[in-house]
């Protein structure tokens, strides 16, 4: 077993699409990498969202992108 535990917060802008592009949604979220992906992967699948890029509020950065097949 292997765990892995996020330090780093930040806050981020959070854009969710389906794999058809024809539905997304933006929020802002605030935590540890942990926790923002935790709830991003709730969010994905309680809006049947396909992908998402979590990306550095200050600076633009895409600090994640995390897919559901």
């Amino acid at each position: 077993m292997i765990t892995i535990r996020h330090i780093y917060t930040d806050t981020v802008i959070i854009l969710y699409s389906n794999f058809a592009g024809n539905y997304t949604l933006k929020e802002e979220h605030c935590g540890t990498m942990d926790d923002i992906a935790e709830h991003v992967c709730d969010v994905l699948i309680q809006h049947n969202f396909n992908y998402a890029d979590v990306c550095s509020d200050s600076t633009g950065e895409v600090l994640m992108t995390i897919r559901r097949t």
